[in-house]
């Protein structure tokens, strides 16, 4: 019998808006070949959408609060000291973890973050292997724990290429005028050819070990695409009005050429990995290329997030994938139950994601069990307490430095752990409100604010959160110690049902404004704002989620469920729209299938009140439980109560 084989590929940042216009000119024919044969589509992120929680949510099927990654460093096992986030601050198993306990061979590359490489049953190589510190003439040395097995080590260190070594041939496309550039004065084009070094050292490392070892199950990470967008996004057609007309004739290409180039190495690893593979390839985000880029950067750590877009790429092709099926609603957790699913494997209950099953010819129905991280046998992970030698942190270090991901370290190193400590307890607090976690957002912020009250970002979070549990109190006492900002005083006039009075601070084309509206039943006003807000941003899943409010509150069912799908399908773990869809359903009476749209949104929410009410009635009335409509509605008067 033959084994299954999957093939992940992951580009970081990857985007639908960019590649669409590629595809379509016929410079990416390798995408446009998976998304033909194969299922393709939109697939969201999580917030904060920071690479390294990201990547590991992909690899575990879990949000950053189980699975331990919370941010670009951490402190050392001292304390002493900050360091890039290794994989033991991971406290779950990954994909190749799962598979190494099930007798299947995992070959991963460049993963972020996989430092130290684990001992999997495999090949893994970590996510400091191809980064060059220096210059080539003071050589390259392979840094420690880079590589398991460590005998392959000096093999693939050979297949490496540094920046120096790369030729104005290999440049000139993304660049097509780089010999008119001062490199003393101008540095831009050390950033791409650091970029593009390290993006063809991994994909030599990936052909090389396609065609060499043995696997069921092979992962490669290209962090190349975000890099690229992060550097020179700003210079891709059309020009923006901001942007020198020198800076964007020098630099326009260098995005589409990025793209074009990872077309022709995702061709490679295709041919290599032969027909009988299904091939996966997705991104963590995506990247705004369009009018939606914004004009400056926020001067905070992780700031250059801003410049992402909550969709990015998916496309799976295969011999058991549907060819042509567009997906709708995926989120980066759903990729590893998933992957479980088609080597016959159970699904973690502990994981947040779904199979994607409407992506297979034939659905699978999915085995689950409690969790995974209580399976015993040999795993791959590392042992408890393992050091080890953070060699090549100092350049991952300037890397994230120059991209605007992170603050250079204070030359204090007391102060330098602190900080990286704040950031992940604030990262780890974004986390938790996103997966509607109000209290444990809550008591982390509230501890950052009295630890530091200087800093905005913890006020302005916790305002949410406070605003989430109805806390009026609490917003008053942040507004009072915040004045100036309209965007708290509207907050506190609407939880005062003082509307008019909001509507003068807020903008009138926004979608706070068309809320303001709603209130008053002003259906058409906010309707009208609601179109203009999808006509510069189709994508926008709060502006969707409102127009179905408006039509369910002018009686517009089968109006109301197309909108909520359309935010379904863009923001899949948010449990509102799937609410408002259940209303939708209810009033076209089709019972069923809003019960199962509530069941979803309890899912992504347990402690939505409005929810369980809804179903209960539902249940009580209609679908003939009434055991269960009791159930949910003591669920609802306990969460009432609270």
């Amino acid at each position: 019998m033959t084994r299954r084989k999957v093939l992940l590929i992951g580009w970081d940042a990857a985007d639908w808006k960019v590649i669409h216009p590629l595809m379509a000119a016929g410079r990416m024919p390798n995408v446009a070949r998976l998304a033909r044969e194969g299922a393709a589509g939109h697939v969201a992120t999580l917030h904060p959408p920071l690479s390294p929680m990201l990547w590991t949510s992909i690899a575990t099927g879990k949000r950053p609060f189980k699975h331990g990654i919370h941010g670009f460093f951490e402190p050392t096992s001292d304390a002493r000291d900050v360091r890039p986030v290794s994989n033991r601050s991971r406290t779950t198993k990954a994909v190749w973890n799962i598979l190494s306990q099930s007798g299947l061979r995992s070959i991963v590359l460049g993963w972020w973050p996989s430092h130290p490489a684990e001992p999997i049953d495999g090949v893994m190589v970590s996510d400091h292997f191809h980064r060059a510190d220096g210059p080539v003439d003071e050589g390259w040395p392979l840094v420690p724990g880079s590589v398991h097995p460590p005998e392959l080590g000096w093999t693939l260190a050979g297949l490496r290429l540094h920046p120096d070594l790369l030729t104005p041939e290999m440049v000139e496309p993304f660049v097509p005028l780089a010999r008119e550039i001062d490199q003393d004065k101008d540095l831009r084009p050390g950033t791409l050819m650091r970029t593009l070094a390290e993006c063809i050292s991994m994909q030599s490392v990936a052909l090389w070990l396609l065609e060499h070892e043995p696997w069921d199950f092979f992962a490669v990470y290209f962090d190349s695409i975000d890099h690229f967008s992060h550097g020179f996004m700003r210079y891709h057609p059309p020009r923006q009005p901001w942007i020198p007309e020198r800076d964007f004739e020098l630099y326009r290409e260098v995005v589409s050429m990025a793209y074009q180039f990872h077309d022709r190495v995702l061709g490679a690893l295709l041919e290599k990995a032969g027909q009988g593979a299904t091939v996966i390839l997705m991104a963590d985000h995506g990247f705004h290329p369009d009018h939606l880029r914004p004009m400056s950067i926020p001067a905070v750590p992780a700031g250059p997030a801003v410049e992402h877009r909550d969709l990015g790429i998916l496309a799976l092709a295969g011999p058991a994938i549907k060819p042509g099926e567009k997906l709708r609603g995926a989120s980066i957790l759903d990729i590893l139950p998933t992957i479980l699913t088609m080597y016959g494997l159970p699904v973690g209950e502990d994981m947040d994601g779904k199979v994607l099953t409407r992506a297979f010819t034939d659905p699978p129905a999915p085995a689950f069990i409690p969790s995974w991280d209580h399976v015993p046998g040999a795993d791959g992970r590392h042992p408890p307490g393992m050091q080890y030698d953070p060699a090549g942190a100092h350049d991952l270090l300037e890397q994230m430095v120059a991209l605007g991901y992170v603050e250079p370290p204070d030359e204090d190193r007391d102060t330098a752990v602190r900080k990286a400590i704040r950031e992940l307890r604030f990262n780890l607090a974004e986390s938790y409100q996103h997966a509607a976690r109000h209290r444990e957002a809550c008591e982390i912020l509230t501890a950052l604010r009295a630890e530091d009250p200087s800093d905005r970002r913890f006020a302005l979070r916790l305002f949410a959160s406070c605003q989430a549990l109805k806390l009026r109190e609490e917003m008053r006492r942040i507004a009072a110690e915040l004045p100036g900002i309209d965007f708290l005083e509207a907050q506190l006039l609407i939880e005062e049902s003082r509307y008019r009075d909001a509507g003068a601070l807020v903008d009138g084309r926004s979608l706070a404004a068309a809320d303001l509206c709603l209130r008053q039943r002003r259906w058409r006003e906010a309707k009208r704002i609601c179109q203009a807000v999808l006509a510069l941003d189709p994508d926008n899943a709060r502006a969707h989620a409102m127009l179905a409010r408006v039509a369910l509150a002018r009686g517009e069912y089968e109006a109301a469920v197309r909108s909520a799908l359309e935010a379904v399908e863009r923001a899949h773990h948010d449990p509102e729209p799937h609410y408002l869809l259940a209303r939708a359903l209810a009033g076209l009476k089709e019972y069923a299938r809003a019960a199962e749209a509530l069941r979803a949104a309890i899912s992504f929410n347990p402690h939505f009140p409005e929810a369980h009410w809804l179903l209960a009635r539902l249940l009580r009335k209609h679908l003939g439980d009434p055991a269960s409509a009791r159930a949910h509605r003591a669920l609802a008067r306990q969460m009432a109560a609270v």
